[in-house]
């Protein structure tokens, strides 16, 4: 039992609080631990000689780590060190091993991200004041951007960037266009602004905020003359979400929560509003419906089964207050939106009613709707989820490191 007791001590000591113990120690563990990979990793081509030395080795080395006896510690290092000068393959070349650490890093990282834990970008606000899309914040007239240091620390904590584009020559924008940056910056878009003459410009931010702050600029479907701005604005990322995607794995989604899905066999261009949330492959939502509820909207409030929700997130949307929008929940109006109304699926004053699909659990049908549904493209307009889509709730806000960073309700 003792000694027992020895080994998992002496584990914790060479595991956990392997930076305070003594430099001999820690010499004799990487020994040990060179000849215990090598004897795995070559036993059937070594000579019997060559196997008897190594087992002894071992023996003596595990014997004097166990006892922390320090002369006999040194000793057989000291050994282990002669020995691999004579065997073939001993002494490791260093970029192999960094090789190896690096493809078994992205191996692990990649079985997280598919099988546990998934991080996603929030491009839009459909879901703020809970989440924050890219925001925009114009600059005023020569107002200069901050100093460089200022600079740095907003891109790290706020993910802000700043961009100042002027014309030379009278020009019109004649499209937005959205590109991935590289590889090596994921999770990332850019917006390529191009003009009548056929120059370019980059801003860096997806293209429905920079659409948005074009418009509400008067850049838009005009000439633009020398000299003048076409983007003066800082740029703030959209939140970084992780979402767990063993949670529904073990319970079932419940009402009120912010969850995330794919799109497949959702025509989320159709009816044609709201382009900058156009062609997405994830989307992330309020959770409002349960398949067999019966949901409808009287603007601000949400009911369910008949019943104004009146506990919770949806209850906060629902009071109007801030920093929630002044309109709570939105059902599409005929005077309001006539070109899509007739498409929608979730009109004024017609409740929906969500499958249970008891053969197919897959084809049970769940409503999202985003918390700012005055700008939200959410189930009124293209229909429900099914649980297929469904991936799992959006646990925790990852990045930028701003009021809303931490766990997600």
């Amino acid at each position: 039992m003792m000694r027992y007791l020895l080994k998992t001590l002496n584990w914790f000591a060479d595991c956990l609080f392997s930076w305070f113990t003594p430099t001999w120690r820690r010499k004799g563990c990487e020994a040990r631990n060179a000849l215990l990979r090598y004897y795995n990793y070559n036993t059937p081509h070594l000579t019997t000689e060559n196997r008897e030395q190594i087992l002894a080795l071992l023996t003596r080395l595990k014997k004097a780590l166990l006892t922390w006896n320090k002369t006999d510690t040194i000793a057989a290092t000291q050994n282990t060190h002669a020995l691999g000068e004579n065997l073939r393959g001993f002494k490791r070349n260093p970029w192999v091993e960094t090789v190896e650490s690096f493809f078994v890093i992205m191996v692990i990282f990649l079985g997280i991200r598919t099988y546990y834990a998934q991080p996603f970008r929030i491009p839009t606000g459909s879901m703020q004041p809970t989440l924050n899309g890219i925001t925009v914040h114009p600059l005023e007239p020569g107002q200069e951007p901050p100093a460089a240091l200022a600079r740095v620390w907003q891109a790290i904590t706020l993910g802000s960037s700043y961009c100042s584009v002027t014309v030379d020559t009278p020009k019109q924008i004649v499209d937005l266009r959205t590109e991935r940056y590289p590889r090596i910056i994921p999770l990332f878009t850019r917006t390529r602004v191009i003009f009548s003459d056929g120059s370019q410009a980059t801003v860096p931010c997806a293209s429905g905020a920079v659409a948005e702050y074009l418009r509400e600029e008067g850049k838009l479907g005009r000439m633009l003359m020398p000299g003048e701005y076409v983007v003066n604005a800082r740029f703030d990322a959209g939140d970084m979400v992780i979402v767990n995607r063993m949670a529904y794995h073990f319970r079932s989604p419940q009402r009120g929560e912010t969850f995330v899905f794919d799109t497949r066999g959702i025509n989320t261009d159709v009816p044609a509003a709201m382009p900058d949330q156009s062609r997405a492959s994830h989307y992330i939502k309020r959770l409002c419906g349960l398949p067999g509820d019966t949901v409808g909207i009287d603007t601000p409030h949400l009911i369910v089964n008949g019943q104004a929700v009146t506990t919770g997130p949806i209850a906060r949307v629902a009071t109007c207050r801030a920093p929630h929008n002044s309109t709570g929940y939105n059902a599409l109006n005929r005077l309001r939106d006539a070109s899509v109304y007739y498409q929608a699926y979730m009109r004024e004053g017609s409740p929906v009613s969500l499958r249970r699909h008891n053969e197919d659990p897959n084809a049970s049908e769940y409503l999202a709707l985003g918390d700012n549904t005055i700008n939200s493209k959410d189930s009124r307009y293209w229909g429900p989820v099914h649980q297929f889509n469904v991936l799992g709730p959006a646990c925790l806000t990852l990045w930028p490191f701003s009021s809303h960073w931490g766990s997600i309700e």
